[in-house]
């Protein structure tokens, strides 16, 4: 049987799920970890109008997709998400809502497919999705078709509505608010799982041509670039702006007392900003007519001196906000440097102080968490932009394998750029091995109570035993040879196990194993300590307990008051042994044992120490 594996499937030895088999079948995919040579995605560009009354917090927009089916199957269907209706009566969702914000949903009035209406008895609408029948006239592979939508809603008002918000009388941040075509893969065709608040992203890399209006006074940011800012903004603020996309330092575009005041547009009337976005997964945007705006920029590919420029919006009651400016640019610089250590992708990236803590592309909607510092939450969603935005990941599947990133990624940066110990170790000992610990590789969409730890804490503690494993340089090359070859692609797990197994030279399948496919747990103990006759030193015996390899990491006191530490990465444990010998210097008499750090995740701590 393992012969039999390895010849299928390259050289791993995993359970692979028989409909995944198929994708490499096809050629789709490698078993080397690359896009296979049939490899394809389908791709649509957006032009939409849209405006919100802050009165009303009616939203009205129309919009043009151009579709690009460059699949080689003849589609029966188009199917359109409509995520806001996530508030419509009857749709089913992970967690209740407010009921006044349940109504009718996304008011659909009108739809065209290729210049021809189509009539609501001719489409089906369900769940979060419209799907459009094309039975008399598939969409060809390697043809276009074109997408006229007219629609409008409320966003929802509650304080605990989720992602979007109403984040005070004037001010919005506006997310899932457009019909979107929904992704056709070459794994499983069309997404089918529909959007229930909790399992977040899963789009097609788009172009976007996108202008809101708003009354006189407001400000908008949005994904992508500003392109008529000269238009609008009058000249000293409109220099500010330019200045401050090359700036190093923090600037201020206006304060809220500039904006209330006036003078910071050149226009009294209502205005139209306009932005644009290429290849990039979803759109969002927020507008105030009284936040303030801090900006700066930062390098982030030291080759082409290319920048990004960084910005902070947000609520002057919000105390932690003006640092946020420079954690983002620092934040940004390090993550293109050195974790993961690849050039940031995104020439924008906003931080605007809504309600949650959320990512979306070149922007985040993050709430005011004063008196703690801002850190670790921006940090955490503005890495979001590597994983799941510049890499396509399933989050509705594999969740995993851009949450846990992002929690590598906010503990590890913030350490650093801190100094201290400000990031945040998820929990993963407290639920390791119970019947709640569900192993990453089952898709999240099928996860409710366990799909937190699956998506953040599991994944996290295996990032960390990765890098100790790997060590830094291997770790990044495996990094950057996985980002060269699916940035702007729809990576599936397979794709990075093998990926990082060929990069690292190693096979590694003992780890992905344990870590994402089976069920168990981390726990090691101290057994005791003996004495070699032989060598006239003592031993510290460490015993494996759980099934999930973890490293050993020890300190050990002597009677002579010195102590030593000592650390092994995981591979002690990959041949399956169960003790590990760790030998003392010759002479010297062990008084005390302490195993684990930080890092380590383990299910019973208590039988870590040995001595006084």
């Amino acid at each position: 049987m393992l012969l039999t594996a390895l010849s299928i499937f390259g050289q791993t030895t995993l359970f692979v799920p028989r409909n995944i088999q198929k994708s490499y079948e096809k050629g789709t995919r490698s078993w080397d970890g690359k896009p296979g040579s049939r490899y394809w995605q389908n791709k649509a560009r957006y032009i939409i109008t849209a405006s919100l009354d802050p009165k009303t917090h009616l939203l009205t927009g129309e919009e043009t997709v151009t579709y690009s089916n460059n699949s080689p199957d003849s589609l029966p269907l188009i199917r359109i998400k409509l995520q806001h209706d996530l508030y419509r009566k009857g749709v089913p969702r992970s967690f209740e809502v407010d009921a006044s914000d349940v109504d009718d949903g996304v008011r659909i009035e009108s739809i065209r497919w290729n210049g021809q209406e189509i009539a609501p008895d001719k489409y089906r609408r369900f769940q979060t999705f419209l799907d459009i029948p094309l039975k008399d006239k598939p969409l060809p592979g390697g043809s276009k078709g074109t997408l006229s939508v007219k629609w409008s809603y409320r966003l929802p008002e509650a304080e605990s509505a989720a992602r979007e918000c109403i984040c005070d009388s004037s001010s919005f941040f506006v997310a899932y608010w457009y019909p979107q075509i929904a992704v056709y893969d070459d794994m499983n065709g069309w997404a089918s799982h529909s959007y229930t608040g909790l399992q977040e992203f899963y789009n097609d890399f788009n172009d976007y041509d996108v202008t809101i209006t708003m009354p006189a006074g407001f400000q908008v940011w949005a994904t992508g670039e500003w392109q008529n800012a000269g238009d609008i903004l009058s000249p000293t603020y409109y220099e500010r702006w330019n200045k401050a996309h090359t700036a190093s330092e923090v600037s201020s575009i206006f304060t809220e007392k500039e904006l209330i005041t006036g003078g910071v547009f050149k226009s009294k009337n209502a205005q139209s900003f306009r932005f644009t976005a290429t290849d990039v997964p979803d759109f969002a945007f927020g507008t105030s007519n009284h936040f303030n705006w801090d900006a700066t920029s930062t390098v982030v590919d030291d080759k082409t001196g290319r920048r990004t420029f960084v910005s902070a919006v947000y609520n002057t009651s919000s105390l932690d906000y003006p640092k946020v400016a420079r954690i983002a640019a620092d934040g940004i610089r390090l993550m293109s440097t050195w974790l993961p250590g690849y050039p940031f992708p995104y020439p924008v990236m906003t931080v605007f102080n809504g309600n949650d803590g959320m990512e979306f592309p070149m922007m985040c909607n993050d709430a005011s968490v004063a008196p703690e510092s801002p850190m670790t939450l921006t940090i955490h969603e503005v890495s979001h932009t590597y994983f799941p935005f510049m890499m396509g990941i399933n989050e509705q599947d594999y969740a995993w394998m851009d949450e846990g990133w992002a929690a590598f990624f906010d503990f590890k940066l913030s350490d650093s750029l801190s100094g201290h110990t400000l990031g945040r170790v998820r929990p993963y000992s407290p639920i390791a091995g119970t019947e709640d610990d569900v192993p990453p590789m089952v898709k999240s969409r099928n996860l409710s109570v366990a799909y937190r730890n699956a998506s953040y804490q599991r994944p996290q503690n295996a990032y960390f035993t990765l890098l100790d494993l790997l060590g830094y340089d291997k770790f990044h090359t495996c990094m950057t040879t996985y980002m060269d070859r699916w940035k702007g692609k729809h990576p599936a797990p397979f794709d990075f196990f093998q990926t990082w197994n060929e990069a690292s030279g190693e096979n590694l399948d003992w780890f992905w194993r344990a870590w994402f496919f089976e069920w168990g747990y981390p726990d090691l103990a101290v057994q005791g300590v003996i004495s070699d006759e032989a060598a006239h030193a003592q031993v510290v015996i460490v015993e494996q307990k759980g099934n999930i390899p973890v490293p050993v990491h020890l300190e050990i006191s002597f009677s002579d008051g010195t102590k030593t530490t000592v650390h092994k990465t995981a591979v002690v444990w990959k041949d399956g042994q169960h003790n590990l010998r760790i030998p003392c210097p010759a002479g010297k008499k062990v008084v005390k044992v302490e195993l684990g750090n930080r890092t380590i995740p383990d299910v019973n701590p208590a039988d870590n120490k040995w001595g006084a």
